[in-house]
């Protein structure tokens, strides 16, 4: 007998559109979200905030667009929800208001798993033996301030390419090859940062020679210059590679993929800054 779950197609346009009709039995409410192949991680995340719904499946759209227009179609179905990374949509003034659509006031989900608790908990399962002096080895507020000096001008320069639609694609950064955390401040390697930063002034002055790369930076630089700042906007894959390369350092955990690391911290995060929206779905499908 075939499985229900071998009777859906693969993955493609089709099977994105029809898998929330096959699904809807299956769970109380119906979340859809942009990232495609982080349903398990998805998952976690909205289990832990929603215990009392019956969520078995999670509906990846591919993008926020999609998962707009998703919503645009069913404004009128409140088993339907609609999660939005923040992005640096608020920034740029971008957010759509629909009232089946809650956007996250981090840029992603991923800014959310930094938790003391979640790292405590994440280290006694690399080492069970693990002795409270030695967790203190590690410093939230150190890490923080860390982050801020390396990915700051990064981040500054991504907010330029999305507000000025320059095309280039995001820098991708392995943390342990490009992070020089004896300096002082920590920063990223010039080798890696400065080819790059140069290629986004170059094109800020094909699109537009009037406006002045610097004078951009400097503006913009005023979204990431605290901490509270960086949590918010810098986007949490960087953040989470650089704690991940931070705990590697410092407690020498086993090889894994961020991905897989995400999964654990949301394990065993408890979500405490995500209550708002917890609070806004149970009263929009009430």
């Amino acid at each position: 007998m075939i499985s229900v779950e071998d009777s859906i197609p693969k993955k493609g346009d089709k099977y994105l559109m029809g898998q929330d009709i096959i699904w809807t039995q299956f769970n109380d409410v119906n979340f859809y979200v942009e990232d495609i192949d982080q349903e398990n991680f998805y998952l976690v995340v909205l289990k832990k905030l929603f215990p009392e719904i019956k969520i078995n499946r999670i509906f990846p759209r591919g993008g926020k667009e999609p998962v707009l227009k998703e919503a645009r179609k069913s404004l009128r179905n409140k088993k339907k929800v609609f999660i939005l990374d923040l992005d640096f949509d608020e920034i740029l003034d971008k957010k759509e208001s629909l009232n089946n659509v809650f956007y996250l006031k981090r840029y992603s989900i991923e800014n959310y798993l930094i938790e003391k608790h979640a790292i405590t908990e994440f280290l006694k399962e690399e080492n069970s033996k693990i002795k409270k002096v030695d967790l203190k080895r590690f410093d939230l507020s150190d890490f923080f301030k860390e982050c801020k000096d390396i990915l700051r001008d990064l981040a500054t320069n991504f907010l330029l390419i999305k507000k000025f639609e320059l095309g280039n694609k995001y820098l991708k950064i392995e943390p342990h090859r490009d992070c020089d955390f004896r300096s002082n401040p920590c920063c990223l390697r010039p080798t890696i940062t400065t080819p790059y930063f140069n290629s986004i002034e170059n094109k800020l002055k094909l699109i537009n020679p009037r406006l002045k790369y610097h004078t951009q930076l400097a503006k913009h630089r005023t979204h990431f210059n605290s901490v509270l700042k960086v949590l918010i906007n810098i986007p949490g894959k960087y953040l989470i590679g650089i704690l991940k390369t931070k705990l590697k350092k410092l407690f020498s955990i086993s090889q894994m993929t961020i991905d897989s690391f995400a999964y654990r911290l949301a394990k065993n995060c408890q979500f405490q800054e995500l209550q708002y929206l917890k609070v806004d779905i149970l009263n929009y499908v009430k």
